[in-house]
């Protein structure tokens, strides 16, 4: 036990001392230290202090100083509290709200207006929460409020600016308002909170180790650190390529690695989205104001506006987008994008430059991989290691610190010289292969006529691809098409082979001649049940409730 007359005692050792001899007489055993702060716990979450505390903090009140309440103030170099002027009170509430249309609105909240009765509220709230130390009163909120909306002539930053509606993204500059010839436009952008703590030593750490188990080899990784690397130095500019990754089997790590990348933008300056239709449709603004943007299972259909859509945003820097409730707008975006999937990307060109596609399929995954146990540790010391700011910007210090490889270019992918392997496997499935493939599975078959509404089905088995595919995939093959009518029912459109003689319900051939419905029904049907889609409802009494689709393409 701690003596009184020891050079550092101090009353906290002794009560640390008596808990713990009290621990001893009444156990039998000594605590350790996690176990006594358990029981600390414990027992403190049976009082309504602790459940007051709990309740304030799910409501976002934790740092508001309540009456009565503990508050953190700031102290200058010999500890004494710093009481902030009211010119200083102004300023930071100039910072944070602006005016437009007699509404106000907070800066990072610029969808929800505030009206003149709701602004006092506001205000009151931002100046204790931020200056718990400062008497803001009845009178004093009133003459700030004068101050903030009374003031046309005041020098900016001391009245509320009028703000021009317009938002923009400008990395790496953290000034909030930008002027603009007497009114305000708002920068979206903000510094994560970590690089305010570089006073570390650079260092890829763990990240290093991660990457090393998702990515097959080394190539492949240093081309997505020389990616990471150039954006996160250049934030005001953008690629023109985006990291699209890849694996058969859930729980990979590409959720975990984008985790870490959001991290080094800052979890503000990202966006997070479920496929690619919120980033290509209607009121995608505010998407495109962030500066990562990273979209999870993304799943397209071959040579759709959408693949087309998405490729445009990743290569230019200039697009019109709209806000809800705003008009559609030219902007000017420095977005980086990452991509995954858990479908192999086949909708792809080949050799499309816009997508460095890597496989991070390996022998830790999810659902039984050989080294799940040992992968799911790595995560796991990964995230709790990553949850640290200081971690973060030893990460962030490395990768400003990184040098390019000689056949990195942010702004064209060389896809001769970095191909993957995945991505050489996209390129084996060019259009002419794809036609191949289907040209011997119809041989095979000894298929001739192909209504058309089977025939994206059809080529759906080898590829998938857009709607309008399957007309140049058989042009391509020299079919032909043309409208007929067979089984009783009304005319649809169908490709025939020009061999096949098409003629009153009838195909004819210099060695058979045979009504097209049997050969729907007995060489087309065996073809489409090979692929998994039955045809019985070609049956003369039965009516396809598909005919509707049928279009002259």
């Amino acid at each position: 036990m701690t003596k009184p007359d020891d050079e550092d005692f101090s009353p906290i050792d002794l009560d640390d001392d008596l808990v713990r001899q009290a621990i001893l007489q009444t156990q039998g055993r000594e605590y350790t230290d996690e176990e006594i702060e358990e029981l600390a716990l414990e027992v403190a979450e049976q009082s309504e202090e602790f459940k007051e505390l709990e309740a304030r903090q799910a409501q976002g009140l934790w740092n508001y100083p309540f009456e009565g309440a503990d508050v953190f103030v700031r102290v200058d170099e010999e500890g004494n509290e710093i009481i902030p002027t009211d010119i200083e009170v102004i300023k930071y509430l100039c910072s944070n709200i602006v005016r437009r249309e007699r509404k106000f609105f907070e800066i990072d909240k610029l969808d929800k207006e505030i009206n003149r009765a709701e602004l006092a509220n506001v205000v009151h709230t931002k100046v204790k929460a931020q200056f718990p130390n400062y008497e803001i009163g009845r009178e004093k909120l009133k003459t700030l409020l004068d101050a903030l909306t009374n003031n046309p002539t005041a020098e900016p930053g001391m009245t509320i600016p009028v703000w021009n509606g317009c938002i923009v993204t400008q990395p790496g500059n953290d000034t909030r308002l930008l002027f603009d010839d007497g009114l305000f436009t708002v920068n979206q952008w903000r510094m994560p909170a970590y690089r305010a703590s570089l006073e570390v030593s650079a260092d890829f750490g763990l990240f290093d180790e991660f990457l090393s188990f998702i990515f097959k080899n080394d190539d492949e990784k240093d081309i997505f650190l020389d990616w990471l690397s150039w954006c996160l130095q250049n934030e005001d500019d953008k690629p023109s390529w985006a990291i699209f990754l890849y694996s058969q089997h859930h729980g990979t790590g590409k959720s975990t690695l984008a985790s870490i990348v959001k991290k080094l933008f800052g979890e503000h300056n990202a966006s997070e989205q479920q496929g690619i239709q919120p980033i290509i449709g209607r009121f995608n603004k505010p998407i495109l104001l962030k500066k990562l943007i990273y979209a999870e299972e993304v799943k397209v259909a071959q040579n759709s506006d959408d693949g087309n859509a998405l490729k445009t945003l990743i290569s230019e820097s200039q697009t019109m987008a709209e806000g809800k409730h705003k008009d559609i707008e030219p902007v000017d975006h420095r977005c980086c994008f990452i991509l995954t999937t858990n479908h192999k990307p086949i909708w792809l060109e080949p050799g499309d430059r816009r997508f460095y596609i890597i496989n991070v399929e390996h022998e830790g995954y999810a659902a039984g991989g050989s080294r799940y146990d040992e992968f799911v540790a790595l995560v796991k010391r990964v995230q709790e290691n990553y949850e640290s700011d200081a971690q973060i910007a030893a990460l962030y210090k490395a990768l400003l610190a990184r040098e390019q490889g000689p056949n990195f270019n942010a702004k064209s992918l060389n896809v001769n010289k970095l191909a993957t392997e995945v991505m050489k496997e996209i390129n084996a499935l060019a259009p002419d292969v794809v036609e191949e493939m289907l040209e011997e599975f119809l041989r095979e078959y000894n298929v001739r006529f192909v209504p058309v509404r089977y025939a994206n089905k059809l080529l759906e088995h080898f590829v998938r691809r857009n709607a309008n595919a399957s007309k140049h995939t058989f042009d391509n093959l020299g079919w032909k098409k043309k409208k007929f009518a067979w089984g009783g029912k009304g005319p649809a459109y169908a490709y025939y082979h020009p061999e096949a003689h098409p003629e009153r319900g009838m195909l004819n051939n210099g060695h058979y001649r045979q009504t097209i419905e049997s050969h729907i029904n007995e060489r087309l049907k065996l073809a489409m049940d090979e692929i998994g889609f039955g045809i019985t409802y070609e049956q003369p009494h039965r009516q396809s409730k598909e005919e509707t689709d049928d279009v002259p393409f």
